[in-house]
């Protein structure tokens, strides 16, 4: 039986992501006559750029404490509704061989993230879903007990309006991250014209923006590092990984890992700073002790050549100018005081954080419909009847990881077996 041969429930799918893909092929699979309605011009945009194009599409240690948004309660109740093994799982079945690697990563073994989209793509069809690409949804009322949907698309160069009829709808139009993509934020408006409170959206794992003079002469140095942001009195937030210094501030996977409470301190008008540690595992005490020990063993190089060998050579001079020394004094003249100062600087070096490189550089985006607004064991609006809600255009986001595409899968799950009725 085909998907219009069906008698269940008509299922309108808004948007063509991981989460919209899941929830078409679950509720078509629950019985449901499901039509998914994406923007762009072709399915899973965005769920290529995933993973550096590998596609991280999921973590095995996917837990709520991995989570953030104000609705605690909706987290801890979808998240176990579709586990990561469960997600792995369901792409094996289809077809997709995959990998687990460090920090419980897990991507398809090809290492292709077209190969995830390509699978997902034969499920909508074997489910029997029609999938109209280029179709954006304009507005969306209550009617009849069901629902109608203004659409507009182009056709032979002109934009053509019509409108889609269902029962019960799933929005899954994602946040306003990467805009490239697609993500414009359309479903907030969406879910605000049927009376939705919206918590304002901010950019997450994203890069940071940073206030200083030597910028310039560290871009392009990679190091592995401990970053810490520090906003007023709230605890430090701290990662570990590779930090790469760009002519405008620092990017890399330890700062999209603390980069969200950066974001929003800057959101909320508050100032921060991020602290580099680039000397992870030693501490200031005993790094000044090191410091010793090679001014001992070379009085006679400069200072220049006394940090050579100890960290990225690019670093040496903007850290001798952030101390305001020549780099060719002698380590021999260097004080205790000095060396003190030195190591603080190599265990903590503290900058401002200015801004963030805005929506086209975030991964994922933080805030969304409100989730208490939602009913965490179905994912239905309990605002309105039918409608329910899936993925990123809802108040959670996930850290690096894999951990943003398991909540899409998760949700996009238990939205599309409610609305199915299953």
């Amino acid at each position: 039986m085909t998907n219009q041969e069906r008698g269940g429930v008509r299922v309108a799918v808004i948007g063509g992501g991981a989460a919209g893909m899941m929830a078409a092929i679950t509720a078509a699979r629950a019985g449901a006559r499901v039509v998914l309605l994406e923007g762009n011009d072709r399915v899973g945009k965005k769920l290529l750029t995933t993973g550096n194009g590998r596609c991280n599409l999921t973590n095995t240690g996917a837990d709520p404490a991995h989570y953030h948004g104000a609705s605690r309660g909706l987290i801890e109740a979808v998240l176990p509704r579709l586990t990561p093994a469960d997600a792995v799982a369901f792409f094996e079945a289809a077809g997709l061989l995959c990998a687990v690697e460090d920090r419980g990563r897990v991507f398809p073994r090809c290492g292709q993230a077209s190969a995830v989209l390509d699978v997902l793509r034969f499920l909508l069809d074997e489910a029997g879903v029609p999938v109209r690409c280029g179709v954006e949804v304009t507005a969306m009322t209550r009617a009849n007990q069901g629902f109608e949907l203004d659409t507009t698309s182009e056709h032979a160069g002109e934009r053509v309006t019509a409108r889609v009829t269902a029962d019960r709808v799933v929005l899954a139009t994602g946040g306003r991250a990467a805009p490239g993509t697609g993500s414009r934020g359309q479903g907030y408006a969406l879910a605000r014209a049927l009376g939705h409170g919206v918590i304002e959206p901010f950019p997450a794992l994203v890069q940071l923006r940073l206030a200083s003079p030597h910028l310039k002469a560290l871009a392009g140095a990679r190091v592995e590092a401990r970053v810490t942001v520090r906003v007023m009195s709230a605890e430090p937030t701290v990662a570990s990984g590779e930090v790469l210094f760009t002519d405008y501030g620092v990017s890399g996977p330890a700062v999209l890992d603390v980069s969200r409470v950066a974001a929003e301190a800057l959101a909320l008008g508050r100032s921060g700073s991020l602290e580099i540690d680039l000397l992870p595992g030693l501490d200031a005490p005993a790094v000044t002790q090191m410091l010793v020990t090679r001014r001992s063993a070379h009085p006679k190089r400069s200072t220049q050549g006394l940090l050579v060998g100890l960290v990225h050579k690019r670093l040496i001079l903007p850290l001798l100018k952030e101390l305001a020394w020549p780099a060719d004094r002698a380590a021999e003249s260097l004080t205790p005081s000095d060396l003190a100062d030195l190591a603080r600087i190599l265990t903590a070096w503290s900058f401002e954080v200015t801004a963030t490189t805005g929506w086209t550089g975030a991964q994922v985006t933080a805030g969304g419909v409100d989730g208490a607004e939602v009913d965490p064991a179905t994912l239905e609006s309990r605002k309105v009847a039918g409608l329910y809600l899936a993925g990123e255009v809802l108040d959670v986001d996930g850290d690096s990881g894999g951990y943003n595409l398991q909540w899409a899968w998760a949700s996009g799950f238990v939205a599309g077996r409610a609305a199915a009725g299953a």
